[in-house]
């Protein structure tokens, strides 16, 4: 298993090393101050690497994408080469708004290319900035930045396999930390599982979600009903969590009535889906719960994350308590 592991390490680095090649080779072809690999997720385009030599920009750095050069070149406002950006009306328009926004750094060049995922959607856009105007030929630069496309859409690629293939992995230790009365993962488990995904998260950049599930009623049937049928509410409520989510998705019991849910790659704007599904799953078993949810944002890990799904978890319980 050890071997596996540093199997996977090596490949998270031959990622990195890609990248950051990839990105100063881009700097030698066209010497722009910083070149950037960059993840879109929502309203934050979220730099994953970067080779910069004067905008102290670094992995990690986040930017709001409404306002970005980038967003203008996706919508076909403005070319993907701009040797002199303030002659383009929309890049012009970019400028004026993060000068407004206190934004300072100067803008003079842009070169802005979309990166597509595995399901050919939007990852992110690779991208240069520089603080003068600097002579770029769009005839002599396209061709070379579309291979550099190429192998960056490959390296992502790779990086998803081999994501896979240690989730793989950590599924068959976690079989050692699983709820009998459930099925699902126990509370080690879960903390096994969240470690791992928030190691993720932290080296690429990635999104993803947790839901915290707390079942409504269960002391009422206990009392009038016995533990055994209280244990079968659990043990349905565990069932039908399974069955909703994903392979690559993990339910666990983390004590009692309450489970959580860990989303993998999983942006916000899912989670309003995610949430209405799980409450109809378990709605049609005949199980009632309040169910709270939250995404792994840049400025967080996923033990935040999963404190805010707790939160918002008791205050659907709570206004469930007050509908009533």
């Amino acid at each position: 298993m050890k071997r596996s592991h540093d199997r996977c390490d090596a490949a998270h680095d031959s990622f990195t090393q890609g990248v950051d090649n990839t990105l100063r080779l881009l700097h030698l072809l066209a010497p722009l101050d910083t070149w950037m690999l960059t993840r879109v997720e929502g309203n934050e385009q979220i730099v994953v690497r970067a080779d910069d030599h004067g905008y102290g920009i670094e992995a990690g750095s986040v930017f709001d994408w409404s306002s970005s050069f980038c967003i203008r070149m996706l919508e076909g406002r403005a070319p993907r080469i701009a040797p002199d950006a303030a002659s383009e009306p929309s890049y012009a328009e970019a400028l004026e708004a993060l000068a407004a926004a206190g934004n300072e750094a100067p803008i003079s060049s842009y070169i802005g290319y979309p990166i597509r995922d595995v399901d050919h959607q939007l990852y992110g856009v690779l991208c240069a900035i520089h603080p003068e105007t600097i002579a770029i030929s769009p005839e002599e630069h396209d061709a070379p930045i579309q291979a550099a496309v190429g192998t960056l859409e490959s390296l992502i690629h790779m990086r998803h396999q081999v994501d896979s293939l240690e989730r793989e992995q950590e599924t068959l230790r976690l079989e050692a930390h699983t709820d009998t009365l459930t099925g699902v993962y126990n509370r080690r488990g879960w903390s096994f599982a969240l470690a791992s995904e928030e190691d993720r998260c932290a080296r690429h950049g990635l999104p993803a979600g947790v839901v915290m599930v707390d079942l409504n009623g269960l002391k009422l049937v206990n009392d009038s009903e016995g533990h055994d049928a209280g244990d079968r509410l659990i043990a349905t409520a565990g069932r039908v969590l399974r069955e909703t989510v994903r392979d690559i998705d993990t339910v666990a019991r983390l004590g009692g009535d309450e489970f959580a849910i860990l989303f993998p790659e999983t942006p916000i704007d899912y989670v309003p889906d995610i949430i209405r599904r799980l409450r109809e799953a378990l709605s049609q078993a005949g199980v009632s719960a309040a169910l709270g949810a939250c995404s792994r944002d840049t400025r967080g890990d996923l033990q935040a994350t999963q404190a805010h799904a707790d939160k918002a978890m008791y205050e659907d319980k709570r206004n469930q308590r007050n509908a009533h």
